[in-house]
């Protein structure tokens, strides 16, 4: 599979973290720090039937011929990184927007908090950040830039949004910010040891990282894995042309992954 073979390449990008190549416990340690106020606050997802609905990106109308040479000869091609960065955005968004979050809360047993909004988009944007090393040369050049422009992305929204439920303590909200970076960056070590193995070690990570290691569901788990590797099975068949080029990523939908 590409996400699997990208898995190292992603990995590698990652190399600043502090805790590549100590125990699996040590991972743990990070996952399991006290919640704070701010992934604490509640009814940071609507329900369905609160929920507005999502804004669209209005495609550009058909480039006629000199408009597409005018747009080649200045460099805007659909293989620049400014086209990697509109396309970084749109497949952010495809998270954001589309996946079902009050599912996967009432699923799995989570609270209506930010913490728990961090960690099912967390889960979905490794899903893209896998896919994406699998894209560029042999270099994965593209794959590397496209994955730091959708990390980029999705700190911005976190951002934006931790400003609306801390914005009465701003240092206090940006120490809470860095310790979630820390937990993100050793989360996609953990994720990808699992996609590389077996479902018990992917599992292992889930269990500790998704669920914070409070859930005696054994059919959850069992589940969670399913989906995960059935989104996996679903980014990996898409060609270069639905994944960067026009995006279009159709998320499997959580009430049709069972076990």
């Amino acid at each position: 599979m590409q996400c699997t073979r990208a898995v190292a390449r992603l990995a590698t990008g990652l190399s600043r973290i502090h805790l590549v190549g100590q125990p699996t416990a040590a991972l743990s340690l990070v996952y399991a720090q006290a919640p704070c106020r701010l992934c604490s606050s509640a009814r940071v997802v609507d329900s369905a039937a609160d929920k507005t609905k999502p804004t669209t990106t209005p495609e550009a109308p058909a480039d006629d011929g000199i408009l597409k040479r005018v747009l080649n000869k200045v460099g805007f091609t659909p293989n620049t990184k400014a086209r990697l960065k509109v396309t970084s955005h749109l497949l952010y968004e495809s998270v954001a927007d589309k996946i079902n979050y009050v599912a996967f809360f009432r699923d799995f047993s989570l609270p209506n908090t930010f913490n728990s909004w961090f960690l099912v988009t967390e889960l979905h944007v490794w899903l893209l950040l896998m896919r994406s090393m699998a894209e560029g040369s042999e270099t994965g050049e593209d794959g590397r830039f496209l994955r730091n422009c959708i990390v980029e992305a999705m700190w911005g929204d976190v951002n934006t949004r931790a400003k609306k439920l801390g914005a009465h303590n701003p240092s206090r909200t940006r120490q809470q910010i860095e310790t979630l970076s820390e937990q993100f960056q050793a989360a996609l070590i953990a994720y990808d040891e699992g996609i590389m193995s077996d479902d018990r070690v992917l599992a292992g990570a889930l269990w500790r990282r998704f669920f914070e290691m409070n859930c005696d569901d054994y059919a959850q788990i069992e589940r969670l894995v399913k989906y995960v590797r059935q989104q996996a099975v679903m980014l990996d068949s898409l060609p270069r042309e639905q994944f960067i080029t026009k995006p279009k990523v159709a998320w499997l939908d959580l009430d049709k992954c069972k076990v």
